[in-house]
């Protein structure tokens, strides 16, 4: 490939924060909100126009993991900001039927179930309230574009948006891009998955409206008369600008006839016009980097329900192809240890989402949108303590972030 050498020029400052955090995703907004919750001076960088990420603007409106079924009563293992997003959402009618099997013992009151489906629209709505009752700055239609470095300290971001390219300075940086974009880009070290091994393919959901009352016999998220559908599938996840475009082509050219074969199946719902309302602006994209980090989740972590002493999180989701599509894993949960946050060779720098250190195991876990966003609060309230306390992530008193988190409704299955 041919190159140019771009001049240098000077750019605009935008600002210096306490924390920037890039991706506004589910990850993203839960640790914006534990950020600015915590008193620091918060900006949350979003490509989009609106919060969610892949829960909203890839139409995987089904958040699962909120607990496992070891019986007599079961665990709930992910509560604190993400189950107060499921409670603002239930006020305003913003729940819907899950794909899910309901648990086969009673919910203790207070606790959530494994899964709920929502109404995106709510979602966006819901999300960008608390993050915005938190006193937190959101700079939307802004692409992360690199990274202010002095040695391997992280000082600061470059943004491109209708302002032109900007430059902001942070103490603390949190990537949430979902891709490990601002880690790559500092020269964190990483690695990719097999496309051609266990590697989770790309996918397009899409919406369909005018149910009324009637049942669907596909795997669907359901609320009020519309419902998400699962849609064809495409190539595994990509860093690749033309390679997503190309399955963003392949895989749009393909919904309708998708739908098409679902109405065959369903002949009842063509007399009631059941249409195609909505495709979503992104491809659902499941995997792409894996950031390497101060210790990497291995398959046995995962299997085994191993803990950690320094463990921010818990994941109880079940892991793909270990279990085949079995819903739980047969003991109460994993922790996720507050080292696979912290990527190796850069400084003041959090990982949050998908792309922590981890095997694919584990990952094929975690990666479900509770723990995520267990993940995220865990990384917005590290990222507050450092500031707070002049302190590098890697050297935050992890007993202070443990204390805190449980302060905060956190679940970690110990006493600080």
């Amino acid at each position: 490939m041919d190159k140019y050498l771009e001049p240098a020029k000077e750019i605009d400052v935008f600002g210096e924060y306490d924390v920037i955090i890039v991706g506004g995703g589910v990850a993203g907004l839960t640790a914006a909100i534990a950020c600015g919750r915590n008193k620091v001076r918060t900006l949350l960088v979003e490509r989009f126009g609106f919060l969610g990420g892949t829960a909203t603007a890839s139409l995987m409106n089904n958040i699962n993991g909120f607990r496992n079924q070891v019986k007599p009563d079961g665990l709930q293992t992910v509560k604190g900001i993400p189950q107060e997003i499921i409670l603002e959402l239930n006020k305003i009618n913003g729940l819907g039927k899950s794909p899910y099997p309901q648990e086969d013992y009673d919910i203790k009151k207070g606790e959530l179930s494994y899964s709920y489906c929502f109404d995106p629209e709510k979602f966006k709505y819901i999300t960008l309230k608390l993050v915005h009752d938190a006193d937190v700055d959101i700079l939307f239609h802004s692409y992360f574009s690199d990274c202010i470095m002095e040695g391997d300290i992280i000082k600061g971001i470059i943004v491109e948006n209708k302002s032109g390219r900007i430059a902001i300075y942070s103490k603390i940086i949190v990537d949430a891009s979902g891709d490990g974009d601002v880690a790559a880009r500092a020269g964190a070290p990483f690695w990719q998955a097999d496309p051609n091994d266990k590697a989770l393919k790309d996918g397009l959901m899409y919406k369909i409206s005018g149910l009324g009352k009637s049942k669907s016999s596909i795997f669907e998220c359901r609320y009020g008369d519309s419902s998400v559908l699962w849609g064809p599938y495409s190539v595994w996840g990509q860093n690749d600008a033309w390679l997503i475009s190309k399955a963003e082509i392949k895989t749009r050219l393909k919904v309708f006839k998708h739908f098409s074969r679902y109405l065959k199946r369903n002949p009842h719902l063509k007399d009631l016009g059941v249409h195609i309302s909505e495709t979503p602006p992104m491809l659902g994209i499941r995997q792409t980097r894996f950031i390497e980090g101060e210790y990497k989740l291995t398959a046995e972590d995962a299997i085994e329900g191993r803990r950690f002493g320094d463990v921010i999180a818990i994941s109880s989701a079940p892991i793909i192809h270990y279990y085949g599509y079995r819903r739980y894993l047969e003991h109460e949960g994993y922790d996720i240890p507050y080292r696979c946050l912290i990527p190796k060779k850069i400084e003041n720098l959090l990982i949050a989402g998908r792309c922590i250190s981890s095997e694919q195991e584990p990952y094929e876990s975690h990666r479900s949108m509770a723990p995520i966003m267990a993940i995220g609060q865990a990384a917005g309230t590290a990222a507050a303590l450092s500031v707070i306390h002049k302190s590098k992530p890697r050297e935050l008193d992890i007993s202070l972030l443990q204390r805190t988190l449980i302060e905060q409704g956190v679940e970690l299955r110990k006493n600080i």
